[in-house]
């Protein structure tokens, strides 16, 4: 079926997939902010909250570090680092320790070795 040059119906398919996307971004950073605003009753940080998970997994070799940057928390499997946003290394909010927490949790899939198939390994 011809639809000219420069239309192809999948586009839309692609647009829907961007829309959906993009609300969804919008959504975790709206509930970051908000909680971010929350303290958490512990009064521990990202990163405390974080050394103190890998402890209890039995993960010793995994280094905290702290990255630049909003949102941009994660785990590097190749290098054994669990990286800390500035929103998160050294705040003590509820959204900060939920956000360590969800890192760690990639830390101990990986040394589990129950990787996830986008995983670098």
């Amino acid at each position: 079926m011809y639809y000219g040059m420069l239309f192809d119906p999948t586009y839309i398919l692609v647009i829907i997939g961007t829309v959906l996307c993009l609300i969804a971004s919008a959504n975790v950073k709206t509930t970051f902010a908000r909680y971010s605003k929350v303290a958490n009753g512990r009064g521990m940080t990202g990163a405390e909250v974080a050394q103190r998970i890998l402890t209890l997994a039995g993960i010793s070799y995994v280094k905290i570090e702290r990255v630049a940057g909003d949102m941009t928390d994660h785990y590097d499997s190749r290098t054994k680092t669990l990286r800390l946003s500035d929103t998160v290394y050294d705040r003590r909010s509820v959204a900060a320790i939920g956000v360590a927490a969800h890192e760690c949790g990639h830390a101990i899939q990986d040394a589990k070795n129950k990787t996830y198939p986008s995983s670098n390994r």
